[in-house]
């Protein structure tokens, strides 16, 4: 795990708040494997950074002002943990979320090929391998 996985990640999180999905795609695996928690109707274990921009461009696109700000990066066991800041109004309901949370992202040869969604910030934080 390098520093440069740690700039990659807050790279990404600056392009999809300026709406640039692109940069974000380059940076995951072909294959990547994504898991989303209950209650999630995405829940469960996904397969492919195709699904994945799907999912993500759906799940943008129900929000508007959506941004995803990195309150703290964490490397452990060859992972990185960002606790992220979810902010945004719904589209149709006008509802404003604002949510904590954890991504805990795997990183080889400089492309994420799993991630995951930790609704607990310090349970992610606090996990080991």
């Amino acid at each position: 795990m390098t520093h440069a996985n740690v700039d990659a990640l807050r790279r990404g999180y600056e392009a999809l708040n300026r709406g640039d999905l692109s940069v974000v795609l380059e940076l995951l695996d072909e294959d990547l494997e994504w898991h989303e928690p209950d209650p999630s109707p995405e829940a469960g274990t996904h397969h492919g950074r195709d699904s994945f921009e799907r999912f993500f461009r759906g799940w943008i696109e129900s929000f508007e002002e959506f941004r995803i700000e990195p309150e703290q990066v964490v490397e452990r066991d060859g992972m990185l943990i960002a606790v992220v800041r979810q902010t945004g109004r719904g589209r149709a309901s006008g509802v404003e979320i604002s949510a904590r949370l954890a991504h805990v992202w795997t990183v080889a040869d400089g492309r994420a090929v799993r991630w995951e969604s930790v609704a607990d910030p310090e349970q992610a934080l606090s996990r080991r391998g």
